[in-house]
């Protein structure tokens, strides 16, 4: 029996991933009998130099796939990305479809296009990513071309259908803090929940919010675990709590608790030493 492991936002750049992280990763893959992992989006900064060696590492334990996120685009032609995009592969009983996906300000209506324009070029990461066409155009276009896909596919085949995915496809997951909702309008877009309405797609896995869900909405299962950045894990929460030194330092100075602790060994040999739990609650598994 196959068994897959969907897994986004390593970002194995930030996240200093060197061979002992690796090497946790990928016995806790074989700990859990994983036979099969895809990587949905976030794996890092520089796909050609980090990211494909990283991956052909990991394929050497395990059948490997992946679909882009926008970290991974950064550098990229448009060519190259659309590449990497709407790929299928079948996982023992299931199919598992990929793509990156992207947003069409939807998920901010009630802000203008130009304003949110705006803080995309001054603020959000994806100003240094060049798209061949402006948002909602490239949002428009992948949605098309997620749509001829489906139509080709049997009601059986979609039955047994995995959608990978990297942002965010239903509005119930933006982020609701009043410091981060301008932020919503680059998670993703509605219409690709509307799309799966359309076509009965189920099972969707997706990433980039550097939240966890499991909800299901309108009938399609909607799952998502990303590991993100050492300073959002559990394990660093957890670390908090276990070395009560750091209590003077309410919760509101998270980030100040953490830039105290990061360069420390104590809190280095804490994260390795635990890295296997933050890893599970990072894996979406399914038994195929």
């Amino acid at each position: 029996m196959k068994k897959l492991a969907i897994l986004s936002d390593l970002h194995i750049d930030v996240n200093q991933f060197d061979a002992q992280y690796e090497a946790i990763l990928s016995q806790t893959l074989l700990s859990e009998n994983i036979t099969d992992l895809h990587l949905a989006g976030d794996i890092s900064n520089d796909f050609e130099t980090l990211s494909k060696p990283f991956l052909t590492r990991l394929a050497k334990g395990f059948t490997v796939s992946y679909n882009l996120g926008n970290h991974d685009m950064l550098g990229m032609s448009e060519s190259e990305i659309n590449s990497h995009d709407f790929q299928i592969r079948q996982i023992g009983s299931k199919l598992l479809l990929s793509f990156a996906g992207w947003y069409d300000y939807s998920f901010c209506p009630d802000v203008s296009y130009e304003q949110n324009l705006r803080t995309k070029n001054t603020f959000w990461f994806d100003r240094k990513i060049k798209r061949e066409a402006d948002d909602i155009t490239v949002t428009k276009r992948d949605l098309s071309r997620l749509d001829e896909l489906l139509d080709t596919l049997t009601p059986s085949q979609k039955a047994n259908l995995i959608v990978a995915m990297h942002f965010v496809p239903e509005h119930s997951f933006v982020m609701t803090h009043p410091k981060f909702i301008k932020f919503n309008a680059f998670l993703g877009a509605q219409s690709f929940h509307k799309l799966f309405l359309k076509h009965g797609i189920k099972e969707v896995v997706f990433g980039h919010n550097h939240r966890s869900y499991d909800r299901t909405v309108d009938g399609i299962h909607y799952q998502s675990h990303p590991l993100g950045y050492k300073r959002e894990w559990l394990l660093t929460h957890h670390y908090f709590s276990d070395f009560p030194k750091y209590k003077h330092l309410n919760s509101y100075n998270l980030h100040k608790r953490y830039n105290l602790a990061k360069k420390t060994e104590e809190f280095d040999s804490y994260l390795r030493e635990h890295f296997a739990d933050e890893l599970r609650a990072s894996f979406t598994i399914f038994h195929l």
